[in-house]
C-alpha cells in the first residue's frame, strides 16, 4: 500500500458512491442547459484511497469527478497537505482543467474559486466540503450556498 494513500472507512466509501451517482446526471443537466459547470473539492485528498474493509485502492472523490461523464467545465481541488497536493498533481498531469490549490480552503474558496461561480453569470459548481481535521468556517458554507 502506497504510504500517500489514506485508509478510509465504509461511511467514505458510502459518500464516494453518492458522489458517483450524483455526478453523472447534475452535469448532464447542466451541460443540457448550456451553463458553464464546475466541480470544487474542498478537502480533496490525494485522490486516491484504500479500503480499510477490503485492502484495495479506493478512486477519491478528485477521481471520481474526473471520469464524470459527460465532464465538468473545470475542476478545483483544494488541500492543506503537500503530499496530497502533490499526488492530486501526478493524477492531473497536464490538464488545463484541473486547478490544484494547496492552503487553507476557507481563504481560497472565499478568495480564488467562489467568484467564478457567479450564479449571475450562468457559472455553477458541485461543491464538496466534506472536512477532515480542518476547521470550516461558516462563511464558507453561507458563501457556497
Amino acid at each position: 500500500m502506497p504510504a500517500e494513500y489514506d485508509i478510509i472507512g465504509p461511511w467514505t466509501e458510502v459518500k464516494l458512491d453518492i458522489l458517483r451517482e450524483y455526478a453523472t446526471p447534475y452535469s448532464k443537466i447542466l451541460t443540457a442547459y448550456g451553463f458553464h459547470h464546475m466541480y470544487i473539492d474542498a478537502f480533496a485528498a490525494g485522490g486516491s484511497h484504500v479500503s480499510r474493509n477490503t485492502g484495495q485502492v479506493v478512486p477519491g472523490s478528485p477521481l471520481v469527478a474526473l471520469s464524470t461523464e459527460p465532464p465538468f467545465q473545470e475542476y478545483h481541488f483544494i488541500d492543506a497537505n503537500s503530499d496530497r497536493v502533490d499526488q492530486l498533481r501526478r493524477y492531473s498531469g497536464d490538464r488545463t482543467d484541473v486547478h490544484i490549490h494547496a492552503g487553507d480552503c476557507n481563504e481560497i474558496l472565499i478568495q480564488d474559486v467562489f467568484p467564478l461561480a457567479r450564479r449571475e453569470d450562468r457559472r455553477r459548481a458541485l461543491c464538496l466540503l466534506d472536512p477532515y481535521n480542518i476547521g470550516l468556517s461558516w462563511n464558507v458554507i453561507a458563501t457556497a450556498g
